[in-house]
């Protein structure tokens, strides 16, 4: 049990550490002041314990069986991700960019609406497709016997969302330390637009991907 626990930490560090969406949304969002950093991390965590509920329950490897309903939820992510991209990147292209720490900035970064911080963490996290085959394809490869299969995979979700929990409070530490930097306009624009090329592309190959697929 010990090796196949020391596996499966592993393997949940490379898922979280590798750079994806999810990191480019809250860089996207540091430069709007540490609030909106925090508030997109919280909606990535709100997705990923969402999943990992589902994926315990056994409803992600129904959906899995279902070629049609995981193909829409590939467009479908894949859609999103090139929505933000896009938005990042009409952003950064903007003559004249919003200054990160103005009260009218925090204000968006807190409401509930399609802009908010959290809800685009959340629904990216949600339609991720390498968050969604982590838990489907992954959590059958290990055995924490002699636990039941119910608690071995209750374990492994709870393993896997406190890593992701510790990597996000140290990314958010030491984007706070950094918020000077993030705030100036140039820098800004850098961020947010690369943060954008990297939506775009993500969201581009998965889609493309997809079609030639079905």
């Amino acid at each position: 049990m010990v090796q196949q626990l020391t596996a499966f930490v592993l393997t949940c560090l490379v898922v979280v550490l590798v750079p994806g969406p999810d990191f480019a949304l809250v860089l996207r969002n540091a430069t709007r002041g540490p609030r909106s950093a925090a508030t997109a991390a919280a909606g990535i965590m709100v997705g990923n314990t969402i999943l990992a509920l589902l994926a315990v329950l056994g409803i992600t490897a129904l959906l899995g069986a279902s070629e049609v309903l995981g193909t829409g939820i590939r467009i479908a992510g894949a859609a999103y991700l090139l929505y933000l991209g896009v938005r990042a990147l009409a952003e950064a292209f903007d003559r004249k960019p919003k200054i990160p720490n103005q009260p009218a900035a925090r204000a968006a970064g807190r409401q509930l609406g399609g802009r908010s911080p959290f809800v685009q963490g959340m629904v990216s996290n949600l339609l991720n497709p390498k968050v969604a085959v982590f838990y489907l394809s992954l959590f059958p490869q290990f055995n924490f016997a002699p636990l039941p299969p119910l608690a071995q995979h209750a374990a492994m979700a709870c393993i896997f969302l406190l890593i992701a929990l510790a990597w996000y409070v140290l990314l958010l530490c030491g984007l706070k330390r950094v918020t000077g930097f993030l705030a100036r306009p140039r820098t800004s624009r850098m961020i947010v637009g690369g943060s954008g090329a990297v939506l775009v592309g993500v969201g581009g190959t998965i889609l493309t991907k997809t079609l030639i697929s079905a």
